[in-house]
């Protein structure tokens, strides 16, 4: 297994799902709201794509899908908490 494949996979796994996230309108990172509509998603669906493809070089393709979908679940599931936390810490930092 190449580790700088590894750390590639899993950089843009990471950068990929919090760029889709701060896409996201109900998302709690960013107090101007979301990015702009015209290139949303993009960035983040190419680091995403990006990351499979890595997988895919290192894993059989099932393996490579799981652990894709695991680490994008990982990071999706950690980011509303961590936009709360920041919000809380921005509201304290106000006063």
């Amino acid at each position: 297994m190449n580790p700088v494949l590894v750390v590639v996979a899993a950089g843009t796994g990471v950068a990929g799902a919090v760029l889709l996230y701060l896409a996201s309108p109900q998302q709690s990172w960013r107090a101007a709201g979301p990015w702009p509509a015209r290139a949303r998603g993009w960035p983040g669906g190419l680091c995403v794509l990006a990351s499979l493809l890595a997988l895919l070089q290192l894993l059989g393709a099932l393996a490579a899908a799981f652990t894709w979908l695991t680490l994008l679940m990982l990071v999706w599931s950690v980011m509303p908490f961590a936009g709360a936390w920041r919000a809380r810490h921005r509201k304290r930092a106000n006063r």
